[in-house]
C-alpha cells in the first residue's frame, strides 16, 4: 500500500532513534520498505509471509533466524489498517529484550497510518469537490448540462434550494506559493476554519479554487441574505487572525453574489461574486466585504460590463481631451466632482483645494469638454466616457 511506503522510513528513523532499537517495515508482499539499516531496503523478507499468512506475531530466535534467508533475530508483528494486514513491523534484537516495545510501536505505526489515511482521504475529497466546482462555475461552457447534473447527483449535492456563492481572497497564500515557503498549516486545517465560519449544514460546499482563493456555495433563504454581510465581516476578521497566528500578514477579503436556485444559478452567483471582488479590491481596498448588489461598487460593475464600441462615437473628443496639457488634473477634478455628488464644497475638501480654485477648474472643464457641469445628464455621459477611456489607456500601457 502506497501510504505505508510513503511514511514507513520516517517512522522507522524516528522511533528507532528514540527507543534505541533496530527496526524494519515490510509491505504486504514481504519487501522491506523501511529500515534503519538502509542497505536492507528493497530486499525480500520471506519470513514476513508467515506473519501475514498466520495474522499473528512471530518470534525469531537466533537459532531460527540462522536458517532463514535475510532474517535477523527479533519479533515480527502484522500492521493493520481497517482490519486488513498491509505490512509487517519487525523489531530486531534479542526477543526477550525487545518484546516490551512491540505493542507500543505497532500501535504507534497503526495510529499514524490511520491519521495519514484520513488526511489523504480528505485531500482526495477536496480535490474531487474542487473539480466539480470548477465545472460548475463554468456552467455555460458545458454542451451537455445533463452530465454536470449526473456529476452533482453522484457527489450527493443538491441545488434545488437557493444558494449564494462566496469567494474568500487570502493573498498571502499566493505569495507563499510564489516564494516556495513552507506553510505552517495544512489545507485541511484552513478548510476546518472556513467550515466553522460558513458551513451550517453538510450541503454547504467549501473548497479552494486557486492559490489564494476559496469558494463557499452556501444554502441560504433569500430573506436571510441581509445577515450575510455581518457573517462575512466577522469571518474575515477571524481568518485574518488565523493567518497572523501563523505569521502570515494580509487582509482577508470576502465577496458574494446574489441568491439563486439550480446549477446555472450557482454559476451566476459565482460570476457576480468574482466581479464584486475585482471591483471591490480596485475601488475600496480598505473594505473586507464586497457584495455584488452594493451601490458602493455597482456603478463600477456597470462601467466594467459596458461595451467598448460606444467609445468610437467620442473618439475625436477623447483624443482632444487627453492632448490637453492639463488633461490629468482636469479629468481627476471632473471625476471627483461627479463622485462627490456634484457638490462643489465637498469636492473642494476632497481635493484639498480652495473652493474658488475648483470653480475655476470647472469653468475650464466646461470650455474644454463643451458641457454644462451643473447638468447631471451631461456629466453622467462624460463620466462614463472618461472612466472607460482611462480603463482602455491602462490596458494599452500593460500591453
Amino acid at each position: 500500500m502506497k501510504i505505508l511506503e510513503q511514511i514507513a522510513q520516517s517512522i522507522v528513523e524516528q522511533t528507532s532513534s528514540l527507543l534505541g532499537v533496530s527496526m524494519s517495515i515490510t509491505d504486504a508482499e514481504g519487501v522491506i520498505v523501511a529500515c534503519d539499516r538502509k542497505e536492507r531496503i528493497g530486499s525480500l523478507h520471506r519470513a514476513s509471509a508467515q506473519v501475514i499468512r498466520e495474522g499473528r506475531e512471530v518470534v525469531f530466535t537466533k537459532n531460527k533466524a540462522k536458517i532463514l534467508e535475510n532474517v535477523l533475530p527479533g519479533i515480527a508483528t502484522p500492521i493493520r489498517l481497517h482490519n486488513q494486514i498491509i505490512g509487517v513491523l519487525g523489531i530486531i534484537g534479542e526477543p526477550s529484550e525487545v518484546e516490551k516495545y512491540v505493542n507500543i510501536v505497532r500501535n504507534h505505526v497503526e495510529m499514524i497510518l490511520h491519521e495519514n489515511f484520513r488526511t489523504e482521504s480528505l485531500l482526495l475529497q477536496m480535490k474531487t469537490t474542487e473539480l466539480f466546482v470548477q465545472h460548475l462555475i463554468h456552467f455555460n461552457e458545458w454542451e451537455n448540462n445533463g452530465e454536470l447534473e449526473n456529476y452533482c447527483e453522484m457527489l450527493g449535492y443538491r441545488f434545488h434550494l437557493p444558494r449564494v456563492c462566496l469567494i474568500l481572497h487570502l493573498p498571502s497564500l499566493a505569495q507563499i506559493k510564489a516564494e516556495a515557503k513552507p506553510v505552517a498549516f495544512s489545507q485541511i486545517e484552513l478548510k476546518n476554519v472556513i467550515c466553522h465560519q460558513f458551513q451550517a449544514t453538510m450541503s454547504d460546499i467549501v473548497c479552494p479554487i486557486g492559490q489564494d482563493k476559496w469558494i463557499v456555495l452556501k444554502q441560504i433563504e433569500e430573506q436571510k441574505m441581509g445577515t450575510l454581510a455581518e457573517l462575512c465581516e466577522r469571518s474575515a476578521r477571524k481568518l485574518t487572525l488565523f493567518l497572523e497566528r501563523h505569521h502570515l500578514h494580509c487582509k482577508v477579503s470576502i465577496s458574494y453574489g446574489k441568491c439563486y436556485k439550480g446549477l446555472e444559478g450557482a454559476s451566476k452567483s459565482y460570476r457576480q461574486a468574482h466581479k464584486a471582488l475585482i471591483i471591490g479590491l480596485e475601488k475600496n481596498k480598505n473594505n473586507a466585504v464586497y457584495s455584488f448588489d452594493s451601490w458602493a461598487i455597482l456603478p463600477d460593475i456597470f462601467l466594467e460590463e459596458m461595451d467598448f464600441s460606444f467609445l468610437d462615437l467620442f473618439a475625436d473628443d477623447i483624443q482632444k481631451i487627453w492632448a490637453h496639457p492639463e488633461a490629468e488634473m482636469l479629468v481627476k477634478t471632473f471625476l471627483s466632482y461627479c463622485e462627490n455628488n456634484m457638490n462643489v464644497s465637498r469636492t473642494a475638501r476632497f481635493l484639498y483645494v480652495h473652493r474658488n480654485t475648483l470653480i475655476y477648474r470647472l469653468n475650464k472643464i466646461n470650455q474644454l469638454f463643451k458641457i454644462d457641469a451643473q447638468s447631471f445628464e451631461q456629466c453622467q455621459v462624460l463620466y462614463i466616457v472618461l472612466k472607460k477611456s482611462i480603463k482602455i489607456r491602462a490596458l494599452q500601457r500593460q500591453g
